[in-house]
């Protein structure tokens, strides 16, 4: 009977560890089939930008809550069948550095994909390809929409969009945040070796006073997608693959914008009342004379 039992409790250890794996794999494979339906998502062709379709700036200019980006209700029946068994470009390796003196500078992007081999070429063969890159700008920092349209022009980038707040004369203060959108050619990454170098020209605003004499603002990380379509095909049925890179996390750049002291606002206004008090009796004086 000892010997029986000793059997049927390991029988019945056995098949629980048994039910135990099975249960634990198909989790894992839901959670991976999960992760993959959440980073691979579709959008039609005639939405020309990422951001449209997940940023709401038409009432105050002021960006809403931001949301996943890759995240949209219908795009699980229009991705159907498009994003499998593609070998698509894998970034390796992200750095950025903020670079420049002064309220003009430039945010550097330097990428590293995976070796531009047979597979590479034969997908870009097929697909046309964008990367792109959305940048959540901090306050106090803005995009100018026309100097990025002339890097369009000169085809540096596919595509830009600035979104939020554009008015450039704006303080601070006064100001919204805003976002920019950038589409860059994945071909050319044939000819640079897989490695990318991108610049985004950026401004200062004019920021708070401040005693210390600066402002600090930084950037945090941005969202980087693959985004390719088939090529030859119908405008009916044209749609983006939109893939989430999932570059890790950056090191935050910092800005250390100058701005002026409160305790000098007194000798600053006396100086300039004085300065235009002389400049306009200067200018009644000479229309007497002459």
């Amino acid at each position: 009977m000892t010997a029986g039992g000793g059997r049927c409790l390991l029988a019945v250890a056995l098949a629980a560890a048994w039910i135990s794996g099975a249960a634990a794999a198909a989790s894992s494979s839901a959670e991976q089939a999960d992760g993959r339906q959440k980073s691979v998502k579709c959008m039609p062709c005639s939405r020309p930008y990422i951001g449209d379709a997940y940023l709401d700036n038409t009432l105050t200019g002021q960006l809403a809550q931001r949301r996943d980006l890759v995240e949209m209700s219908d795009s699980g029946e229009l991705c159907k069948g498009l994003a499998e068994d593609v070998k698509v470009p894998v970034l390796s390796k992200l750095r950025r550095q903020l670079v420049g003196e002064g309220s003009h500078r430039r945010l550097v992007y330097s990428m590293d994909f995976g070796a531009c081999d047979g597979a590479m070429v034969n997908f870009l063969d097929g697909y046309d390809a964008h990367l792109v890159i959305f940048e959540k700008l901090p306050d106090g920092v803005f995009a100018d929409p026309f100097e990025l349209q002339h890097f369009v022009e000169r085809k540096v980038f596919v595509d830009v969009a600035v979104f939020g707040d554009t008015n450039l004369e704006l303080p601070t203060a006064l100001s919204n945040r805003s976002s920019v959108e950038i589409h860059f050619d994945l071909r050319l990454i044939i000819s640079t070796d897989c490695n990318l170098e991108i610049d985004l020209p950026l401004h200062a605003r004019y920021p708070p006073l401040d005693a210390s004499g600066y402002a600090t603002v930084e950037f945090g990380n941005p969202d980087l997608f693959l985004q390719y379509r088939k090529k030859e095909i119908h405008s009916d049925s044209c749609l983006w693959v939109i893939k989430n890179l999932k570059a890790a996390p950056l090191e935050k750049a910092a800005w250390r914008i100058p701005c002026g002291d409160e305790a000098h606002i007194g000798f600053v206004s006396s100086i300039t009342f004085l300065s235009a008090l002389v400049c306009s009796m200067s200018i009644v004086l000479a229309a007497l004379i002459f």
